[in-house]
């Protein structure tokens, strides 16, 4: 009599038991991870942001060309020398702000893309594979995420000259409260 119950009990405990490991396994994250430099670097966004890029610097290197020609021909032209000096450093700047704006653009796609691919492959998370201290190849969405971003279309433009100047003329803006609050520090103290 007491197997005809065992045996009942210790089935019912084995189907609970599966049934506990199935509902463990149901709640373990969906993870993956992206290689987002390969992403950026070999999506034709990527590769389409660099030539808008050489293109810029090719118009700005074309203008200090012709300036460090006159130079050569006059060396003591003061004025052309000043010149090269002002249009070197915008230069500089403006390739600056242009590349903060490819790279801006491209991640912003980059990250819509990744995150309409994790919501529809249900995925919990999905990192860079740069975060990851170690990853099973068959976690690598990057491939996947490739082929959705080649699908994607950007139309890069250069920057206003405004909005290239926004950020010179925000700085003075921010550094101007940091001076003001040790005044404040005092005035407040003094009061006390």
């Amino acid at each position: 009599m007491r197997i005809r119950f065992i045996m009942p009990l210790a089935l019912l405990l084995s189907f609970m038991l599966f049934a506990c490991q199935q509902a463990d396994n149901n709640a373990q994250p969906k993870m993956a991870v992206v290689d987002m430099a390969r992403v950026m670097r070999d999506s034709e966004l990527g590769k389409a942001g660099v030539k808008f890029l050489e293109s810029l610097q090719g118009d700005m290197q074309t203008k200090l060309n012709d300036i460090q020609q006159r130079l050569e021909a006059n060396p003591k032209d003061a004025e052309a020398q000043k010149e090269l000096q002002a249009v070197y450093m915008a230069a500089q700047q403006r390739m600056q702000v242009e590349q903060q704006n490819v790279v801006n653009l491209l991640y912003d796609t980059i990250q819509r893309v990744i995150n309409t691919y994790r919501t529809e492959k249900g995925y919990t998370v999905i990192i860079s594979t740069e975060a990851a201290a170690a990853f099973d190849s068959k976690s690598d969405v990057t491939n996947e995420v490739l082929e959705l971003v080649n699908k994607q279309k950007i139309d890069f433009k250069p920057v206003s000259p405004e909005a290239a100047a926004a950020p010179e003329a925000a700085a003075p803006k921010t550094e101007a409260p940091k001076a003001d609050a040790p005044k404040d520090d005092k005035a407040a103290k003094a009061k006390k």
